[in-house]
């Protein structure tokens, strides 16, 4: 089934059929904004043939309309289809052909606007996202959801393959120090626990590209990525970001703060309790630069790199 076929047969699925359709991304996902008269908007994800793993999209899909629901954070909230389904299925040649309907959610990105106030907004949205997190179900071994998608001692345990596998090219220095930081870092995990005040349902990618900014008002998109984690390494991504600009960090790290304990505690009391995060998402981010199949990832972010694993070499432990 080509995408002209496909198209209007999803839209009607959700009696969109008149409406103007705008073709946004097509790397992957495709995802279209789509127009009514009214002007009201929506966005569509069609999934690539490739995938099929409809429990993943499922579980995202009851995580959004449950955020959206608290009306506390401003998220795509999903649309059901005109049977009540999350997830419409339509089937093909390849296979099942997975597709979801959002509102559209306005704004820009936040990094094009990262001022005091705006950093404190973003810090009662992940704050309040934190929270929402602790009343939906813990994230505990004889539950499901999400099970693939982990931020914890098992994604920590995966690195040392990629790591074996591009030995050569990074250096035997420099694979003691990434053995050495998975190893501390699973015992942060370890000795930290978790627990429901501590642990649960993540973002997991809370770069400013995720935040959109509309009227001062923050919005949370992008939950791919969503799974089980520390709430440390939600911030620690975030944090992570923040180092890009030295010169702001002090000031918007610290309006981050204040936006955050307006809605709940910090989860931390020493700032040294993110190291281990921070640590983690460096891993994630060389994991990513080192595998990753588009050639172009590389050429943009290997400069990078050094400044990481220096990162990473100043928050281990030595002694």
């Amino acid at each position: 089934m080509n995408e002209a076929d496909l198209l209007p047969r999803v839209l009607e699925r959700y009696s969109l059929a008149e409406a103007r359709t705008e073709l946004l991304q097509s790397l992957g996902n495709h995802i279209y904004r789509v127009e009514v008269r009214t002007g009201r908007r929506f966005s569509l994800r069609i999934c690539p043939a490739t995938f099929q793993n409809r429990q993943w999209l499922e579980d995202e899909l009851v995580w959004l309309e449950f955020v959206a629901g608290q009306n506390q954070v401003r998220v795509p909230r999903p649309v059901r289809n005109r049977q009540g389904e999350l997830l419409t299925v339509t089937p093909a040649a390849t296979g099942e052909l997975f597709s979801c309907v959002f509102e559209w959610v306005e704004g820009q990105e936040a990094k094009k606007a990262l001022t005091g106030p705006v950093m404190r907004e973003i810090g009662c949205t992940v704050a309040a996202l934190h929270q929402i997190a602790k009343t939906f179900a813990f994230p505990a071994k004889e539950n499901k959801f999400r099970d693939d998608y982990r931020y914890d001692q098992t994604l920590l345990e995966q690195h040392r393959g990629w790591i074996e596998l591009h030995q050569a090219e990074i250096s035997p220095e420099k694979v003691n120090l990434l053995y050495m930081a998975i190893e501390q870092g699973i015992e942060a995990m370890e000795r930290i626990g978790e627990k429901p005040d501590n642990f649960g349902f993540i973002h997991a990618d809370l770069h400013f590209g995720n935040f959109l900014v509309q009227d001062g008002r923050v919005s949370v998109i992008d939950f791919d990525q969503l799974g089980r984690g520390h709430y440390l390494y939600d911030i620690a991504v975030l944090m992570v970001e923040l180092f890009d600009q030295p010169a702001q960090f002090p000031a918007r790290w610290q309006s981050f703060k204040e936006g955050y304990q307006a809605v709940a505690p910090l989860p931390f009391q020493a700032e040294s309790e993110l190291d281990p995060f921070i640590v983690a998402v460096h891993l994630a981010f060389l994991d990513w630069v080192y595998n990753a199949p588009n050639p172009a990832v590389r050429q943009e972010k290997m400069h990078l790199v050094p400044a990481v694993y220096e990162s990473i070499r100043r928050r281990l432990r030595t002694g």
